[in-house]
C-alpha cells in the first residue's frame, strides 16, 4: 500500500511539474507577443504624426498658393502629397500587423493540446488573456477544469474524453465540437452555442446550459443531465433518447423536433421524471402550457 501511494504521489507530482512548465510557455510567449504589440502601437503613433506633420505642411502650401511662384509651389505639394500617401500607407500595414499579432496571441486554432492540463485558466490563478479561440483543436482528454472559457471559440474541436468541472463557457461556442464520454459537471454553459455537438455519454449534472443553442445536437447513450438547467435552450431536433433529465428544468425551452424515444431497443427513453416543462414547446409543437405544462404525453 506504501508503495502504490507513493506512487500516485509522484504521478500527481509530475502532472503539477508539467503543468507549470506548459504554463510558464504559455506565458513567455504571450509576454513577448505583447512586446511586439507594444512596439507595433509606438511605430504607429510616429507614422500617424507623421501623417499629421505632412498634412500641416500641405494646408501651409495652399495658403502660400497666392506667391507668384506657383510651379514651384505645385511641385512642392504633389512631393508632399506622395509623402502623405506613403506615411498612410505605412500606418495602414502597420496596423494590419498589429492586429495579425494581437489574434496570435491568443489563437489556438488546429493545434495539438490532447491531455493538456488548462486548469485555472483565465480564472486568476493560471494563465490569463483574452477569450482564446480553440477551432479544430485536438483536445481529447484535456483537462480544463476551474477555468473561464466565456467567449471563447472550440468550433469543431475535438473534446473526445475531456473535462470541465466547476468551469465558466458563457457564450462559448462549441458549434460541431466532439464531445463525447466528456464531463462537464456543475459547470456555467449559459447562453452558449452547442448547434450540432456531439454530447453522447457526456455527463452535464447540476449544469447550467440556460439559453444555451443545443439544435440538432446529439446527447444520447446514457448521458448524465440529472437537475440540468436548461430553461429558455434551444433544443430543435436534438437526439435526447436515454438520457437522464431528472429533475432538469426546461422551463420556456423549445424542444420542437426533438427526441427523447427512440426505435432502437437498445437505447431507451429519456428519463423525465420531475422534470420542470413551464411554457416549454413540446417535440410535437404542443406548448405545455395548453396542457398542464407537460410534455410527458408530448413526446
Amino acid at each position: 500500500i506504501d508503495e502504490l501511494e507513493s506512487s500516485y504521489i509522484a504521478a500527481l507530482e509530475a502532472a503539477a511539474i508539467a503543468n507549470s512548465q506548459f504554463l510558464e510557455e504559455i506565458n513567455a510567449t504571450n509576454s513577448a507577443s505583447f512586446e511586439d504589440l507594444v512596439a507595433s502601437m509606438s511605430s504607429l503613433q510616429d507614422n500617424l504624426q507623421i501623417s499629421q506633420d505632412s498634412i500641416d505642411q500641405v494646408s501651409m502650401i495652399m495658403t502660400d498658393l497666392e506667391d507668384e511662384d506657383y510651379s514651384s509651389q505645385i511641385a512642392s505639394l504633389q512631393q508632399s502629397l506622395q509623402s502623405l500617401q506613403s506615411t498612410l500607407q505605412a500606418s495602414i500595414l502597420d496596423l494590419e500587423s498589429r492586429i495579425n499579432g494581437t489574434r496570435a496571441i491568443n489563437d489556438f486554432s488546429y493545434l495539438d493540446f490532447r491531455g493538456a492540463q488548462l486548469f485555472n485558466f483565465n480564472n486568476g490563478l493560471g494563465v490569463q488573456m483574452g477569450p482564446p479561440i480553440f477551432d479544430f483543436a485536438m483536445l481529447n482528454n484535456a483537462s480544463l477544469t476551474y477555468s473561464n472559457f466565456s467567449d471563447a471559440s472550440f468550433v469543431n474541436a475535438n473534446l473526445v474524453g475531456a473535462d470541465g468541472i466547476f468551469s465558466t463557457f458563457h457564450r462559448t461556442d462549441f458549434s460541431g465540437a466532439q464531445m463525447y464520454h466528456g464531463v462537464w459537471r456543475q459547470s456555467d454553459f449559459s447562453d452558449a452555442l452547442l448547434v450540432g455537438s456531439q454530447l453522447a455519454y457526456t455527463e452535464f449534472r447540476y449544469s447550467d446550459l440556460s439559453g444555451a443553442n443545443l439544435t440538432n445536437a446529439i446527447m444520447y447513450g446514457g448521458s448524465d443531465w440529472l437537475m440540468v438547467n436548461l430553461s429558455g435552450a434551444d433544443l430543435t431536433n436534438a437526439w435526447m433518447y436515454d438520457v437522464d433529465l431528472r429533475y432538469a428544468d426546461l422551463t420556456g425551452a423549445d424542444l420542437t423536433g426533438a427526441r427523447l424515444a427512440y426505435l432502437n431497443p437498445s437505447y431507451g427513453p429519456a428519463d423525465i421524471t420531475g422534470v420542470t416543462w413551464t411554457n416549454a414547446i413540446c417535440p410535437d409543437g404542443t406548448n405545455a402550457s395548453t396542457v398542464g405544462n407537460t410534455c410527458a404525453n408530448n413526446l
